[in-house]
Formats: structure tokens, sequence, C-alpha cells
């Protein structure tokens, strides 16, 4: 009995399951009204919670620095590809007017010179120099970017040091040829007409009387920027000086028939350069007077002591390495005198004035001093009526030229230019008629001398002796000249330009 209490019968089983599965399935009814109101919290460990603020963290960290790398990707990349097209396709400079010469050119292949890397080094060299625009991005970093850098020089006065320069002690009396240091003068500026070692000499100069007040300055480069104006520092001649004066008498032996003149011309470093920064370059006259020692029948011109006399005037430019052409007349003036010859007042002529002139030591030393100091260019036009022919190198190829160049479609950098270009030979002639024919050997000081000479001979050739590819004795007696002049720069006299003098003699 119990065992069919425990286990019933099949019929009986089946029974039940049929009326269970005729009711309905009971329903679980569960009101969610308030369900948005509702927080079901779960308690987590702290440990698991800090992670995960760690893991979400570094997921910021990583999404940040993956967006930061993207655009500099694509920053880097842009300036990459604007770059190189700018430089390829954009029209490349050949002159630079702010530093008055030729840019670099595109090199020629050779196999020799793409083995030496001399040929992809010229590449880099046309890529570097002749970018397009490139006053315009001179003038932007002169302006915005150079006033930043910089360090003080001097006792805290405002005097900023850019680039090195040298210091130079006074030498004593018993001292004769101070030693040469190695360091050298090797500005920019100058390298136009020379490089000059550094000595230890202290110059002697006169301050003018317009600029007697020592104010705040900068030096770039061996270029002093102080009162609005730039001072190339002179270095020295170190005998090279002596050299020089050999050249010339050698000239005077192979011309013995011939007037030669010896006029070595003072830079602004003489006359303008602050007592209490004269240790910073050497004496230009202190060379001058050992020239004229050593000089043989050849005739010095002291134009040291013309333009001295001059200094409250504008003589030299602040902005350029140059002078200004009104220096030029008082140098021609001290030289016809020693000439014997006329010379024509400067009242004769007609001055011309340009505005906005910024030369070629801004170029060099990108100061914002001098890039926001522009100066006028003055130059003066003589009256009298002359021709001029203007050859290549080598006397060939005559053609005529103004003695003049018109202003007009020039850069304002590139007023000196009025004066003409230094590769060439310049034939003038006048209506002096005195029998009187010149031949100046210069460098870029002396086409300024050109204009303030129309009336005191008769013919005058003016050759560079940086470009000149001839003899120069044999050039001087196949023009039937009576008189020559050397009239260059104190870099020139006492630098590399010397030996120009020298090989021209033996061509």
């Amino acid at each position: 009995m119990s065992e069919n209490v425990k286990n019933p019968p099949r019929s009986e089983m089946m029974r039940r399951l049929s009326a269970a599965g005729s009711r309905p399935a009971p329903v679980i009814s569960i009101s969610a009204s308030d369900r948005e109101n509702t927080v079901i919290d779960i308690p987590v460990k702290k440990e698991v919670k800090k992670k995960k603020k760690v893991v979400d963290r570094e997921k910021r960290r990583l999404a940040v620095q993956n967006s930061i790398a993207a655009a500099n990707v694509f920053l880097v990349g842009g300036v990459l590809v604007f770059g190189s097209c700018y430089m390829l396709f954009f029209r490349h400079e050949t002159v630079a007017h702010d530093e008055n010469r030729n840019l670099a050119r595109f090199p020629e292949f050779s196999l020799s010179s793409y083995i030496s890397g001399e040929y992809t080094e010229g590449i880099a060299e046309y890529f570097d120099d002749t970018i397009h625009g490139r006053a315009y991005i001179k003038e932007f970093i002169a302006d915005k970017l150079m006033p930043l850098k910089g360090r003080p020089y001097g006792g805290g006065d405002g005097v900023e040091l850019y680039g090195s320069a040298y210091e130079h002690e006074k030498k004593s009396d018993e001292e004769e040829v101070p030693a040469t240091t190695e360091a050298a003068v090797t500005t920019e500026a100058v390298k136009a007409e020379t490089t000059v070692p550094v000595t230890t000499e202290q110059p002697v100069t006169t301050q003018p009387a317009t600029e007697k007040k020592d104010t705040n300055g900068e030096l770039t480069n061996n270029i002093l920027v102080i009162n609005k104006r730039g001072i190339t520092l002179y270095g020295g001649g170190e005998g090279r000086e002596l050299e020089y004066a050999s050249c010339l008498n050698a000239y005077k032996k192979a011309l013995p028939d011939v007037n030669v003149y010896s006029m070595v011309l003072p830079t602004s470093c003489s006359f303008y350069l602050p007592e209490k920064y004269r240790h910073l370059a050497a004496s230009e006259k202190d060379d001058f007077d050992r020239i004229a020692g050593a000089l043989e029948d050849v005739v010095p011109v002291d134009a040291y002591s013309a333009l001295e006399a001059h200094t409250d005037e504008d003589i030299y430019s602040r902005t350029d390495h140059h002078w200004q052409a009104l220096g030029a007349y008082y140098a021609a003036q001290e030289f016809a005198k020693n000439a014997g010859v006329p010379f024509a007042d400067i009242s004769g002529y007609d001055k011309v004035v340009l505005e906005d002139y910024v030369g070629t030591l801004y170029g060099y030393t990108q100061s914002s001093v001098l890039l926001n100091s522009p100066e006028e260019f003055v130059y003066y036009k003589p009256r009298v009526k002359t021709e001029t022919e203007q050859y290549d190198t080598y006397f060939q190829n005559p053609k005529e030229a103004p003695l003049l160049l018109d202003p007009e479609p020039m850069a304002t950098s590139s007023y000196y230019m009025v004066f003409g270009s230094d590769d060439r030979i310049a034939h003038v002639r006048t209506e002096c008629k005195n029998g009187r024919t010149l031949v100046i050997f210069k460098d870029s000081y002396g086409n300024a001398l050109l204009p303030f000479l129309t009336s005191s001979f008769e013919d005058i050739y003016l050759c560079d002796i940086r470009y000149f590819d001839i003899n120069a004795a044999q050039f001087v007696r196949n023009v039937k000249a009576t008189d020559l002049l050397f009239a260059m720069c104190s870099y020139s006299a006492v630098g590399g330009n010397r030996l120009d003098i020298s090989s021209n003699l033996y061509k």
C-alpha cells in the first residue's frame, strides 16, 4: 500500500499532467512605473574602481597624444610640401640688392664635382641663397626675431653682442708692429673688399662734434651698431700695408713716365667710433702713415685729413659700409690738388636726394635698429657734357652707357649702384681739354669719385682691381695715361685685394 502512495500508477500521473496543462500558467506582475528613478547599486571594490579610472585616463591621454601626433604629421607635411613647391616653382632671386652682390648659381654637373660633394653642396647653396622674396624674409627676421636674440656687451649700458668681437690692447711705444692674433675680422659687409686680421693696436681717431656722446649700441659680427649707425671695426694691416706700398712702387718702376698716386680711403671707423669702444678697432691713420713713408716716387694723397675736417657732415652712410658721395667729393678735391688739375666746386653739380636708403650693413647684420632707421642717399650729377663707354674686364665689347644710372627702377637698398657695377671697365670722355688721361684702379669705394673728376681730366678710365683680366701696366701704356691713381678703402689696401694689385701687373 505504501508503494502505491509513493509511486502512483502511470494512469494517475497522466491524468494529473493533463489537468495541469489545461490550466493557465501563473503570471508574475511587477510594477515599473518608477523604474527611471530607481538606482540599483551593486557594491564594487575600491581597487576595481581605481583601476578603471586609471585605464580611462590612459585611454584619454593616448587619444590626445595620437591627435597631437596626427596634427604634427599634417602640419610638418604641409610645411614640407609648401616649402618644396615654394623653392622649386617660385622664381629664384639672382641679385641681393641689400647686400650688393650676385646670388649663387645652380652648379654645373660633373662626375668629379659629384664625387667630391661640391655639386650637391652647390645645389644646397643655390636653394638657400636664391629663395624667392629673400629680402622680405630677411626683413621679417630682422624686425621681429633678431631683437629677441643677443647678450649684453659692456658695462650694462644696453649694448648687445651678436656673434663675436676682439678687444685690442694699446701697444707700448717700444713696440713697432704688434703680434697678430689668430682671429680675423671677417664681416660680410667688408668681405666685398677683403678679410683683415685683427691687431692689438688702439686707434687714434677724432670724434665728430655731432656724435661725441657714447650712446647704447650693439655689436654684430664685428660691426658695431651705435647711434643708429653701423661701423665696421678695422682690424689693422699687420705689415700688409707695407706690401701694398711695395706693389705701388713696382707700378712706378714699370711706368716711370706716369704720375702714380696712392689714395687709401678711411672707413667710418676712423671718425665715428665712440671713445669707449676704440679698443675694438685698430688705427687706419697709423697704417696710412706707414704706407706713405714706404712709397718711392709714388705721391701719397692724404684723404684722411681731408675727410677728418668734415666729419660733422654726411660724408659716410650710416647703414652702408661705403661712404656717401659728399665724402668722395672731398677726397677727389684733395687728389686734384695733388695732381695739379682743375676741380669744379660742388655748387656746379645737380644734387639728387633719394629717400629711405638702408644699405649693406643692415644686409649683413640684420639689425632692426638699422632697418628702422633709413637715411637719405645723396649724389651729385655733373653738368658738364660727358661720353661714357663700358667694356668687359678684358677691355673688349664696348657699348655706350650713362655716366650715372637711373635709380628709378632700383630697390632702395641698391642706390649705391647709381655709380655703376664693379665688373666692368668704364671710359669717360670729358670737355676738359688739358691732355691729361687718368686711369683709376679702385674697389667699390672708387666708383663715387668718377663724377667729381669729369672737370679735371680729358679722359678717365675706371677699373676695379678685383675684376681686371689683362696686364695693368700694358693697359696704362695703351691708353696713353698720364696719371694713375690707386683709390681704395683701407680693407682693400691691407687685405686680400692687395694681391690683385700685384697680380694685375704681371698678367
